[in-house]
């Protein structure tokens, strides 16, 4: 193994031979020297009768790195091989997919996981890849498919899994006008798994559509019982919904709901702020803001409606106190403001 010595630029201490080196590269891996690692595995790579496992730790090291394009050429070559067994080019081919993936050749990566998982039809990693990929072309037919072929082979049948491929479906067809469509899609996606947030949602956005107030304010009331953290997805439609059925105090009685439940639901709290503000309480609506930012200080949007509410009670002082203390915080979290060329 004299080109060994070469590899390391005739450093005493390489290792000589194939088993101490591919040691060394894991130890260069582990104290994250990517690149004395890449020059132990290349070097092995280059011998004629190089191990498959050298070219397959070669490429994971590549892609790890973004180097994407060289992972794929590494892994195309060990296809190429007459001497990698069946379980190494499959790996191989798993791995091609996985770089064509990263390097969004979508097509590209869609075939080479069907590829492998003709070869293993049990390929849990692969159907789950390409599940993803259906949806990121928009085929949302064959993602559903693959879905529950998932499900099968997992063990639990239609869920969560099937109900986000469901609306995907319906948000295609919501975005391309078939709403009737939508509808059905989003449906079948609650019957499915009855927590989907996303369906709660779109469902709302396409019972207004629809000319059905009431019905949006049923999805849309979901949302934050069953997560506060999505709440600030529908409090505004909410907002203007109650006052379109005539409704506004009930939307302030809903946030105080959610608040008696979950005080330090700041998204709630910062609605409420707003919902007090537009009816004119304004010293009400600096108490629940003043009351986000004593949990949150760095919360960026409370220290913004702050100001806004300041604002429009005339209070410009007090205003120009509120956003100077907002960019303050920024800075301090590394927020700078983009210069202007003059």
């Amino acid at each position: 193994m004299r080109w060994l010595p070469r590899a390391f630029g005739g450093d005493a201490r390489a290792p000589r031979n194939s088993d101490s080196a591919l040691r060394e590269a894991l130890l260069s891996l582990l104290d994250r020297n990517l690149d004395r690692a890449e020059g132990v595995l290349a070097a092995l790579a280059r011998e004629p009768r190089s191990e498959p496992f050298v070219f397959l730790a070669l490429g994971k090291l590549y892609r790890a790195r973004g180097e994407v394009g060289r992972a794929i050429q590494i892994h195309q070559r060990l296809l190429l091989r007459n001497d990698v067994s069946a379980s190494e080019r499959l790996a191989a081919l798993s791995d091609l997919a996985e770089d064509f993936r990263r390097g969004g050749f979508l097509r590209r990566a869609i075939a080479s996981f069907e590829e492998v998982l003709a070869h293993d039809s049990r390929n849990e990693a692969a159907l789950r890849a390409l599940a993803g990929l259906y949806a990121d072309v928009r085929d949302h037919v064959a993602a559903l498919a693959v879905e529950r072929r998932l499900g099968r082979l997992e063990g639990r049948g239609a869920g969560p899994g099937e109900a986000s491929r469901l609306v995907d479906m319906a948000d295609a067809a919501h975005a391309e006008g078939r709403t009737a469509h939508a509808r059905r899609a989003v449906r079948r996606a609650l019957r499915r798994d009855s927590t989907n947030v996303r369906a709660w949602v779109l469902l709302g956005v396409l019972e207004a559509e629809l000319g059905r107030p009431k019905r949006a304010l049923a999805a849309w009331r979901r949302v934050p019982e069953l997560d506060p953290r999505s709440g600030p997805l529908v409090y505004a439609r909410l907002a203007a919904t109650f006052a379109l059925l005539g409704r506004p105090r009930e939307h302030e009685t809903f946030l105080q709901g959610i608040l008696l439940r979950v005080p330090d639901d700041a998204g709630a709290r910062l609605a409420l702020a707003r919902a007090l503000a537009a009816r004119g309480e304004t010293e009400l609506a600096l108490l629940e803001l003043r009351r986000v930012l004593e949990r949150e200080p760095d919360h960026w949007e409370a220290h913004h409606e702050l100001g806004h509410v300041l604002l429009a009670a005339r209070r410009e002082k007090d205003a120009l106190g509120a956003y100077t203390e907002l960019l303050q915080r920024l800075e301090q979290q590394g927020f700078r403001p983009r210069e202007t060329s003059e």
